[in-house]
């Protein structure tokens, strides 16, 4: 294997932990352009097209980091970083692998990660649905307001504990998506476990992508929306035609 696969792959991450910290978007694009020049030194330029994806996916990137002292154009810059994410995921599907088993660090660090993912998001969004309730009390019915939750102290909840749990939910994602990389030779699929992950992570993603924007119900909705997908991989998946180790059977 090549060393563009892990590059690729920790660029994902870090560029996950770029839609709020400079530095990720930064080092997250130059991890795709050395995967990409790793990939051309190994099979030649432009031979696939996973090398004009990690191109495309860093250049985006490093646009999108310089954009982060401007702060009303901070919608572009996630939409940028976005991109990227995509692209590298597309790029992480198009790069072969070989098999190879489920070490037991990467197990304790998928399971891990996991595991710090739910007890996070339980307080965040829990927080974060009584905020987007409590911030629509105060524009319809200020008075019904005054026996809820300070905003502000509901708003602090929300962000320090998502935060943790989105960069939990991306550690656990990528970390799973290394070992079906490696033992299947592909890090997607119609699985549905994997599939509700990873439609999970895309709306917390989201949800920070709009964080400006939305309010009331449908911050609530998207919110439920993430953590409800994340619990059924967890709680519903494992009972279903499932790939993943943890599938159970009647």
């Amino acid at each position: 294997m090549t060393p563009a696969s892990p590059l690729a792959l920790l660029g994902v991450l870090l560029l996950a932990l770029g839609l709020f910290w400079p530095r990720g978007a930064g080092w997250g694009a130059w991890l795709y352009l050395g995967a990409a020049l790793a990939d051309a030194l190994a099979k030649g330029p432009f031979s696939g097209p996973a090398q004009p994806a990690l191109l495309l996916g860093g250049l985006l990137a490093l646009r999108g980091e310089t954009l982060w002292q401007r702060p009303w154009l901070a919608p572009l810059r996630r939409y940028l970083l976005l991109l990227s994410l995509l692209l590298g995921l597309f790029a992480l599907k198009a790069l072969p692998h070989p098999r190879e088993g489920l070490s037991p660090w990467l197990a304790l660090l998928h399971g891990g990660a996991f595991l710090v993912a739910y007890l996070a998001l339980s307080v965040g969004v829990g927080a974060g649905v009584m905020c987007a309730l409590q911030d629509l009390r105060l524009r319809r019915a200020p008075e019904k307001a005054v026996k809820g939750a300070p905003l502000w102290s509901l708003r602090r909840l929300e962000r320090g504990y998502l935060r943790v749990g989105y960069l939990a939910t991306t550690l656990g994602l990528g970390s799973g998506m290394a070992w079906a990389f490696g033992y299947f030779g592909n890090p997607l699929s119609l699985d549905p476990k994997e599939v509700s992950v990873l439609l999970g992570w895309l709306s917390l993603t989201l949800h920070f992508l709009l964080e400006e924007r939305l309010r009331g119900l449908p911050r609530a909705g998207l919110l439920l929306l993430a953590y409800g997908l994340l619990l059924f991989a967890f709680l519903g998946a494992p009972f279903l035609a499932s790939r993943h180790p943890s599938r159970l059977g009647f």
